[in-house]
């Protein structure tokens, strides 16, 4: 819907111009052998009046307890479904530590409340450091 010569603008209209922002930070450690767990609080929900476009910036902060086994990941999740690319954390040794960073953008293609979440799948000798990891989500609805 976009602004017709002779259309009354309102504030309504107005307001899906401006971009709207929110953020959250993790709370706590996502464990050890943990597979597509929450990261816990680094959750937003956010409403739109219409189709609207996203972009979000993820942190997961990655911490080998013991010597590495495998890789671990991080990924956002969008109304129940997984995105890509993955933030992948593959320790040399015990005590690294890495902060990763993706940024996601598309389009949410219907109006209504939408939950952005982090996630994490650590190997048996990696954890993720909630307090360190966080999400950001800019809104800029279609009109």
């Amino acid at each position: 819907m976009g602004f017709l010569a002779g259309d009354t603008l309102t504030a309504e209209r107005l307001n899906r111009l401006r971009t709207k922002t929110d953020g959250a930070i993790g709370s706590s450690v996502v464990a050890a052998s943990s597979t597509n767990a929450d990261v816990p609080s680094a959750t937003v929900t956010m409403t739109t009046e219409t189709a609207a476009d996203y972009k979000v910036i993820c942190v997961w902060d990655f911490v080998a307890t013991g010597a590495p086994a495998a890789s671990s990941n991080g990924r956002l999740v969008i109304d129940g479904v997984s995105q890509s690319p993955l933030a992948v954390f593959n320790a040399s040794g015990a005590g690294d530590r890495d902060t990763i960073t993706q940024v996601y953008e598309g389009t949410l293609s219907a109006a209504g409340s939408h939950t952005f979440k982090l996630i994490a799948s650590t190997s048996t000798v990696t954890t993720v450091q909630g307090v360190n990891s966080s999400v950001t989500v800019d809104i800029k609805e279609i009109v």
